[in-house]
């Protein structure tokens, strides 16, 4: 049985379509708050994922910490028990399941594949979690009147944003939504622990 089932499956509705981007032009405003975006190098976050595949939905919660060449990314059911905890670095990508089992890959969207049945893109998501593109073209983008990512497309998946946080006195996403032909993801992200800027 794939550990895919210790997540606490139920099934969810698809994610809900958000308004249309208020702004199709990028405004002068977002250039800088993009710059401000930018400058973030690393952060952790805590929060609440649904999932929905093809065939089934998955939910919990999860504590992710990101820095320049590194992620560890938590996962937990609904009671609150870690299920999975996913460690990448120079050295490639581990898996450990509640279980304690320990598996490894040269990237985490085919670790997580093998081993639950779905995947997220997480090389895109460290900066599309805090609303900015990842590197590379993107298109289909929108504004609102404050400079902040309203949606986009990129690498395949659909991105919106319906809502903002302000934290230490940055625009920060609060819900991040991802949508592709076979998996829509939603991110409510409760609390930035901390967000570290470069120089």
């Amino acid at each position: 049985m794939r550990f895919l089932l210790l997540l606490g499956v139920v099934m969810l509705p698809g994610c809900a379509t958000v308004p249309a981007p208020s702004i199709q032009t990028e405004p002068e405003s977002y250039s800088q708050h993009l710059q401000r975006l930018t400058s973030i190098k690393e952060f952790s976050l805590s929060g609440r994922m649904a999932v929905q595949t093809e065939r089934r939905g998955i939910s919990g919660s999860l504590r992710w910490e990101h820095a320049e060449g590194s992620d560890h990314f938590a996962m937990y059911s609904p009671l609150g028990a870690q299920v999975a905890e996913i460690i990448s670095g120079s050295d490639g990508v581990t898996l450990t399941t509640s279980n304690q089992k320990t598996y490894a890959a040269e990237d985490a969207e085919t670790l997580m594949q093998q081993t639950m049945g779905w995947s997220l893109p997480l090389t895109g998501l460290a900066d599309w979690v805090l609303g900015r593109p990842a590197p590379g073209d993107y298109d289909q983008a929108g504004w609102d009147a404050q400079g902040r990512l309203t949606g986009m497309r990129q690498d395949g998946w659909l991105i919106e944003y319906p809502t903002y946080l302000t934290v230490d006195g940055m625009e920060m996403p609060g819900k991040i939504l991802l949508k592709s032909p076979k998996l829509d993801l939603k991110l409510v992200v409760e609390r930035w622990e901390s967000l570290t800027r470069g120089q």
